[in-house]
């Protein structure tokens, strides 16, 4: 497919300023302090005793699973949704365990809770964890995995990656599991470049956690020097005006969800923290936009959507709309790809369907999670796109003339 050369839009974008650059150089100088700072603030934020700062989202998870190993040697599998990001799975692996999966409900991305039960009742006693993810922001129904395992060794690990600063009857998401994690990458509601954050309320676990941490390794002065300019690019190739240009770069990879379980584990480095500095002013002003935006699209749509709790409604980093066919889908896709409109597509496939993992799951079926990764499409909800842009949108999804759940 050519490549469009002229205005672009991101798909998920959470932007960094110029005087964030100058707050990430800033940090460099006050090492361990700024991170520390950007700890002691979170645990604030979020109520919580514990929180530890690591180099990813899926860093994050990986520490989390083997200090929980630590914990309980005898179990060994980790159950999680089958429609989710590769990170997820890449995490498992990485931390030695095996994956579980659960299909998916049709309406609300949350887990089959019919098939959760079942899965718990037959292999509870190999259950390590258990994942509910708040996908493209959209509260799991923790409490619900709470009581199906009260009893039970089985810690709820809560991916909040997509959605920091999300609540969920009247509580911080992240904070309604045993331990809970948040990405500040790219395109998720707040970014330092890459970056995760673990907090917890449990002693036992917060010991075991800082073990781990503790013996990560530290960014060189390569890998801060990548960071810094990496943070320079994004504060000008986010704007659509310039987007197109990273797009069209192969190399760079930009909107591919790749199974990659050979990932780097760090601790988070003094520039990341240092570029987080305000970051609940930030975090609250995006939340602002992005719930504006969705208020914008769903009145164009005039739908009701399974998840959406009107009268609390939560905040996205990306819209998801479940097309009728894997060919609708297609043709939309690629009209947005002509205008530049940002619509993409979730994930490549589900997890049992990867191709270094399938082998294991050939005997296993999901059939919701397989129709969510060929019908399922994502809308943008961020700061560059605008009125004009959500009509345009709205405009190429009725000529499509596909129903919306």
């Amino acid at each position: 497919m050519a490549f469009r050369i002229g205005r672009t839009l991101p798909p998920a974008a959470s932007p960094i300023y110029l005087r964030d650059i100058v707050s990430g150089i800033a940090g460099l100088f006050r090492g361990l302090k700024a991170v520390t700072r950007f700890e002691d603030e979170l645990k604030e934020y979020f109520g919580v005793k514990h929180c530890f700062t690591v180099s990813s989202g899926k860093a994050a998870l990986a520490v989390i699973l083997q200090s929980l190993k630590a914990m309980h040697p005898d179990r060994d599998e980790v159950l999680i949704p089958a429609f989710t990001c590769y990170s997820v799975p890449s995490a498992i692996i990485r931390a030695g365990l095996r994956i579980r999966l659960c299909d998916v409900d049709a309406e609300t991305f949350d887990f089959d809770f019919k098939g959760l039960e079942k899965i718990i009742s037959e292999h509870g006693a190999r259950l390590l964890c258990i994942l509910p993810v708040h996908l493209f922001g959209i509260p799991a129904d923790v409490d619900r995995i709470r009581n199906l395992v009260e009893g039970r060794e089985i810690v709820i690990v809560e991916d909040a990656a997509q959605a920091m600063g999300g609540e969920s009857g009247g509580k911080k998401l992240g904070t309604l599991g045993d331990v809970g994690f948040f990405s500040l990458g790219r395109g998720k509601a707040l970014s330092t470049v890459e970056g995760g954050i673990i907090i917890t309320g449990r002693d036992d676990i917060a010991v075991n956690l800082a073990g781990v941490v503790g013996a990560l390794g530290e960014y060189g002065a390569l890998e801060k020097a990548r960071l810094l300019l990496y943070a320079v690019a994004l504060v000008l190739m986010l704007r659509p005006s310039l987007f197109w240009l990273p797009k069209a770069l192969p190399f760079l990879r930009l909107g591919e969800t790749i199974y990659a379980p050979d990932f780097p584990m760090r601790k988070m480095s003094a520039f990341q923290a240092g570029l987080a500095h305000g970051w609940e002013r930030k975090l609250h002003e995006f939340k602002r936009i992005r719930s504006e935006k969705m208020h914008d699209f769903l009145g164009s749509f005039a739908t009701r959507l399974p998840w959406l709790d009107a009268e609390r409604p939560p905040t996205l980093i990306r819209l998801p709309f479940r097309t009728d066919s894997a060919n609708r889908r297609a043709n939309i896709l690629r009209a947005s790809e002509t205008l530049g409109l940002g619509l993409a597509a979730a994930y490549p496939d589900s997890v049992d369907r990867i191709p270094q993992l399938k082998a294991h799951f050939s005997s296993f079926h999901y059939p919701t999670a397989r129709k969510n990764a060929e019908m399922l499409l994502t809308l943008p909800l961020h700061k560059y796109l605008t009125g004009d842009d959500i009509d345009r949108i709205a405009e190429l999804l009725r000529s499509e003339e596909w129903p919306i759940p």
